[in-house]
């Protein structure tokens, strides 16, 4: 199985019957890689596939990847994350902080 976070947050913020935290908990142990970029739902979608940055706040109507993320690496540590966004619209500092933070999470998190 290969979750798409853009597309588990993207569902939640449009459909009031869909739980997000629910589904990466019910799936993650039947989960081997992790397709990972970001989206920002504000009664469109918007920057799909932009790179999860750890300054794209929830609050602004970005995927709330640190929850995602965090709940993905204490379920399972054997979890592979394949970041599938847009690198060319950042620069390399950004970059390096995107793979750093989920880098970090891996690392804090696993069981």
């Amino acid at each position: 199985m290969v979750p798409n976070l853009t597309e588990i947050s993207g569902q939640n913020k449009i459909d009031p019957g869909f739980n997000d935290m629910e589904i990466i908990k019910r799936f993650t142990k039947y989960t081997h890689v992790v397709r990972l970029s970001n989206v920002k739902v504000s009664g469109n979608l918007s920057n799909n596939h932009f790179s999860a940055l750890p300054s794209l706040k929830p609050a602004d109507g970005w995927a709330p990847i640190k929850n995602y993320m965090t709940q993905i690496f204490r379920i399972s540590r054997n979890v592979k994350v394949m970041f599938e966004h847009r690198s060319d619209l950042i620069s390399d500092e950004e970059l390096n902080s995107c793979y750093s933070w989920i880098g970090s999470m891996q690392k804090n998190n696993t069981p």
